[in-house]
């Protein structure tokens, strides 16, 4: 025999609005900048990183990860909506989520820009990838 339950649920919590998506595009942008700006100071020492030509390959590259991230962002909130709704107590979660998820792609996103090798007695004769992880 299965016995209900005798205790009322809490108070609903309402679904997020209309700034919380919006926040996606803007954290982004933050990522991308910050991700970006580390990369540059990265290879500030090899004479193909920042005075390259390709140093513009870098700033046309940022739209590209900014959508991708952005999406991703939005993605992730929309993942989450339904797990903030059902209690109580969410509401750091719903803020945190999307900062530690910008973090971690700002991180990725370094790190698939790699670093300059400086060979032993010699400059550095690399330059930016043209896309994260394509080395």
């Amino acid at each position: 025999m299965r016995v209900p339950k005798t205790t009322a649920p809490g108070p609903a919590v309402p679904a997020p609005g209309c700034g919380w998506y919006l926040s996606a595009p803007a954290l982004a942008a933050a990522g991308v900048y910050g991700g970006t700006v580390w990369t540059v100071r990265s290879w500030a020492s090899c004479p193909l990183g920042n005075d390259a030509s390709n140093n513009i390959g870098l700033t046309l590259l940022m739209p590209v990860v900014w959508l991708c991230m952005t999406l991703l962002l939005l993605l992730s909130q929309l993942a989450l909506r339904g797990w903030l709704s059902r209690g109580r107590g969410r509401r750091a979660a719903k803020w945190l989520a999307p900062l530690t998820m910008v973090i971690a792609l700002t991180l990725l996103y370094r790190l698939g820009m790699g670093w300059p090798v400086h060979p032993p007695g010699g400059l550095c004769v690399e330059g930016y990838p043209l896309f994260p992880f394509t080395g």
